[in-house]
């Protein structure tokens, strides 16, 4: 009986043990959903257009959403605001999406809901995107804020933000300090002769963006010198 006794309990302390080590394992998370501007760091020269791209990372049932997206309006000036693909390209609603951009002073509000009751869209991608032109030099946040998702429960989605920057620049002036001067001469000097790919190419000194820092660089540079940040 003693014996029996005692293997009862060897079987029981071994299962007890099994259970514990079982809850201990460590489990993975799961990633978080993440709305960004992408890219996240721009430089651009004064007077010219560019692009960013308002993206979503790792969402899943996505039937709508609306944020709002920060801009300095003395440098920045917003000009189109289109629909990209995440939603609109992938939802089974026949008809598609309510896409609604609006241009403010200092922000853009955009809003966009799957129409008709439908499943929503999981994954990542791009929700839209922004062009702007540029008016002034200096440098401009570009933060997102007061942003929903929502599921097709019309339930709020948890998520996190990563905003983004943009620094306006006048040409040949290659640290951002809105003077060509001979720094700027010395940084594309340093980089002279390198290629896109090798350790010591600096995409700053590119100046014409052909892959290589060369003599063509330097003329950029040496044409806009003393060019103050007017």
């Amino acid at each position: 009986m003693k014996l029996k006794t005692t293997g009862v309990i060897a079987l029981t302390l071994f299962l007890s043990m099994s259970m514990l080590a079982f809850n201990l394992r460590p489990t993975q998370a799961s990633p978080e959903t993440t709305l960004y501007v992408d890219p996240a760091e721009t430089k651009v020269n004064l007077d010219k257009s560019f692009t960013i791209n308002i993206n979503i990372e790792n969402v899943a049932d996505l039937f709508s959403y609306e944020t709002k997206l920060g801009f300095d309006k003395t440098i920045l000036e917003p000009i189109t605001i289109e629909e990209g693909p995440f939603i609109k390209d992938q939802t089974t609603s026949p008809i598609g999406t309510f896409f609604l951009p609006i241009i403010k002073e200092d922000y853009v509000y955009v809003a966009c809901v799957t129409q008709g009751n439908y499943p929503g869209v999981s994954g990542s991608g791009t929700l839209f995107i922004v062009t702007f032109n540029t008016s002034d030099t200096g440098e401009s946040n570009l933060p997102l804020y007061d942003s929903i998702l929502l599921n097709p429960n019309v339930t709020k989605m948890p998520h996190n933000t990563i905003d983004g920057t943009v620094l306006v620049t006048i040409v040949g002036d290659v640290n951002g300090d809105g003077v060509v001067n001979v720094i700027d001469l010395s940084i594309v000097s340093l980089s002279y002769g390198t290629f896109e790919g090798e350790p010591d190419y600096n995409p700053e000194a590119d100046l014409n963006e052909d892959g290589v820092v060369d003599m063509r660089d330097l003329t950029i540079v040496a044409m806009h010198l003393g060019q103050p940040d007017t």
